[in-house]
């Protein structure tokens, strides 16, 4: 077993736990260990993988309170009779993955893949350290398992999920959630604006979809219609084309920006006097970083829900109910000073711009004293 060897376990639902996965790829790789980044599903069966990517896509696109009600079961039956079949039935196929890559620590940035791999582990009885990292602002039982050495959480006031769950407390690391731009801060709001050609004096909304492009872009810039000025909006549409498409042939009385998938995200984000997008974990952490006022809507049931609770519980965000609420809660973050300060505020004490090299440290730390004790015994 290569003791420097670390894979990370990623699941194609979305793009956020893909990208999380690079950006501490990269961290991890400045401290001298070997990375490879595995899909989940992908390394079963790549037809397999199709099925259930473009299920789970179907399921948020027309079927969002489905999803939901999976999510809850899968809350309320973490080790329901068909997920131990599902168990059974990959539990010989990870095993030989985990042979072949001979990895000493291995990292998930998913549930399902948590509960998966803790199931080999504990059913072949393998040597590797087990990390959780988790996207999102809060904690699915799936990712709980006496296998796991570590949780990198969200946030410190998630500690009480390690009572909840009985997990040692000192299990919980509260790093934060990896971004991808970390030196975004070293750029002001009107710098920003010039390096993307934006209009330095216009009031400007960057309206997001995630990866995948989610969001009733069209819906809402319906609804943007009725704000009285001029705004600079930025539709981030991410892979979905056809929104794209449909966007730019959009009228409005605005100033119109779309963006397909782009790595320069966050620097949009920072540039924006507000983000309105759904509550996907690595967006609104990416907007806790920025310091950037979040307003929801429309966000998904179960995982987003509990993320936009989390975040309007500390001050970070607010909800937007209807469409038509959107242009009035706009108006109160742009034009009212004190609300937009105390938003950003509010921010700033959730914002852990240093996620990814506090992971990759950690787990230096972690590992360079398992082979210490090793060598010593």
């Amino acid at each position: 077993m290569n003791q420097r060897k670390i894979i990370i376990f990623s699941v194609s639902f979305g793009n956020g736990h893909n990208q999380v996965s690079k950006v501490l790829l990269s961290h991890l790789k400045q401290k001298g260990f070997e990375i490879e980044i595995v899909d989940m599903f992908d390394t079963i069966n790549k037809f397999f993988h199709k099925v259930i990517l473009d299920s789970y896509l179907q399921l948020l696109r027309f079927r969002p309170s489905v999803w939901g009600k999976l999510y809850q079961y899968s809350e309320e039956n973490p080790n329901s009779i068909f997920l131990k079949q599902f168990n059974a039935f990959l539990t010989s196929k990870l095993h030989r993955t985990l042979q072949d890559k001979k990895a000493a620590t291995i990292i998930t940035t998913h549930p399902i893949a948590t509960t998966m791999l803790a199931n080999v582990i504990r059913k072949k009885n393998i040597p590797i350290k087990l990390y959780a990292l988790l996207t999102d602002f809060a904690i699915h039982p799936m990712s709980v398992h006496r296998e796991v050495s570590g949780y990198f959480v969200a946030s410190e006031h998630l500690r009480y999920y390690a009572n909840m769950y009985k997990v040692d407390t000192k299990l919980f690391y509260p790093t934060g959630i990896p971004t991808q731009r970390e030196t975004v801060h070293e750029y002001s709001k009107q710098q920003l604006r010039r390096k993307l050609h934006l209009d330095e004096n216009m009031k400007t909304v960057l309206v997001a979809g995630g990866g995948v492009g989610l969001a009733k872009f069209t819906k809402i810039l319906a609804g943007l219609e009725a704000f009285g000025e001029k705004l600079q909006i930025i539709c981030a549409t991410g892979e979905n084309k056809r929104a794209r498409a449909k966007i730019q042939r959009y009228k409005t009385k605005h100033s119109l920006r779309v963006l397909g998938f782009t790595n320069l995200f966050m620097e949009y984000l920072k540039a924006s006097d507000v983000i309105l997008s759904k509550a996907g974990g690595v967006t609104m952490s990416e907007a806790l970083v920025c310091e950037t006022p979040i307003v929801i809507f429309q966000p998904l049931p179960g995982q987003e829900e509990q993320n936009s609770q989390f975040l309007m519980n500390y001050g970070a965000a607010i909800k937007a109910e209807v469409v038509e609420e959107i242009p009035v809660l706009l108006e109160r973050i742009i034009f009212n000073k004190h609300y937009h300060s105390l938003m950003t505020e509010n921010a700033k004490k959730l914002k852990q711009p240093n996620a990814a090299s506090d992971i990759a440290e950690i787990i230096s730390i972690n590992s360079n004293r398992k082979m210490m004790n090793n060598y010593t015994s």
